[in-house]
């Protein structure tokens, strides 16, 4: 609740500073302010209304996934504008006070309205290039590792953060899973915030990832599974035949290599004692965890742990908050003898855009022989 609380205030100090840097200032006819003010505030809270709506049945179907990716696209938009303006303004200041230049100076409100109408037509063009990032295909990263506890060489695919909703185009899911079974994978890991929409509304979507090629598929929690119906979707996944671990693990067949997925560490206990069990001191341990954080856990003996959860910052700049609330921001980390690894994700969360953060998922080959260094 208070990060939600949080996030409300900030979204409506974004909407105040941005319609007070557009309309505040000389004289635009009324109109042109409340115009300016109905946009802003459908773009940062169209999202929320169009949720209300679909909830009471208002608006469904086709129509909702349209509304809700125009919607998305604005409050995109929107906070891109907002980071062009505050980063425009500061560095105008500065050089306006070195300078002394009175051809720049910022109470010039001809020049300020030029410049904002340049602004935005920046951020607009980097709306749409962000919109091509995050709607093309992942990127396949790959990573070998070598230890003398594995007995046979097996390929792990990991991706996480699809967060298939009701707007996620069908397209969409199916260039994933093809990406997914371009790599050959032995065994695939779906580490978290697969869905963002309870199964009621995306059941025909999620039957897609049954088209996944690989012996056998596992999956972890990550925290918008804990928004929509845990329960639900844990039943959901195993009827589809994907394996659930939660606080649990086994063996991988007889190749040394033990695979043991705990729940987001945000939203529901950690127990490391019963993901354990089975797990002997000849195997190789991997874990599954959305969040990033449970690599510091005392608890945590794994040899690698798998994570996502910061979609790499997604937009900039939120690489810096999202590296402030993890610990980490995406790739390959050593944290004391263990290796942590975090994918940006396969798809995205609210707006329909990257910015300095692409897609990815990651090809784990783990082979026999002597130990990386």
């Amino acid at each position: 609740m208070n990060f939600f609380v949080a996030m409300l205030i900030v979204m409506i100090a974004c909407l105040a500073i941005t319609y007070k840097t557009l309309a505040g200032y000389g004289h635009l006819p009324i109109w042109a302010k409340l115009s300016i003010l109905a946009l802003l505030v459908l773009a940062w809270f169209g999202p929320m209304f169009l949720r209300l709506f679909r909830n009471s049945g208002i608006l469904t179907g086709a129509a909702y996934e349209l509304a809700a990716k125009g919607s998305y696209f604005l409050m995109g938009f929107a906070f891109i504008l907002f980071m062009l303006l505050f980063f425009r303004d500061v560095v105008w200041y500065i050089v306006y006070y070195i300078s002394h230049n009175p051809d720049l100076n910022p109470d010039n409100v001809r020049l300020l309205h030029r410049n904002n109408l340049i602004t935005i037509a920046v951020a607009l063009l980097i709306a749409l290039y962000s919109v091509y990032e995050a709607n093309k295909t992942p990127a396949a990263k790959e990573i070998s590792i070598t230890d003398n506890r594995i007995k046979e060489n097996i390929r792990l695919v990991a991706a996480s953060d699809l967060h298939i909703d009701t707007a996620t185009p069908m397209w969409q899911i199916r260039h994933i899973i093809e990406q997914i079974n371009r790599q050959n994978p032995d065994y695939v890991l779906l580490v978290g915030d697969v869905i963002d929409d309870e199964p009621e509304y995306i059941k025909d979507k999620v039957e897609e990832l049954k088209k996944i090629k690989a012996k056998k598929v596992y999956l972890s929690l990550g925290n918008h599974e804990y928004y929509n119906a845990p329960i639900k979707w844990m039943i959901e996944f195993s009827r589809m035949g994907l394996e659930v671990l939660h606080n649990n693990g086994a063996e991988i067949e007889q190749t040394g290599v033990y695979l043991a997925g705990i729940p987001d560490a945000n939203s529901a206990s950690t127990e490391f004692a019963k993901a354990l069990h089975g797990a002997a001191d000849n195997h190789y341990k991997v874990l599954m965890s959305h969040s990033p954080r449970p690599i510091k856990d005392k608890n945590n003996t794994f040899d690698l742990q798998i994570s996502g959860h910061t979609h790499g910052g997604q937009v900039f700049p939120f690489h810096f908050i999202a590296k402030e609330a993890n610990g980490y921001l995406a790739g390959m980390y050593q944290v004391g003898d263990k290796k942590l690894y975090i994918s940006r994700g396969a798809g995205y969360w609210g707006p329909p855009m990257r910015l300095l953060a692409p897609s990815d998922i990651v090809v784990i080959d783990l082979k026999a022989g002597t130990n990386d260094k």
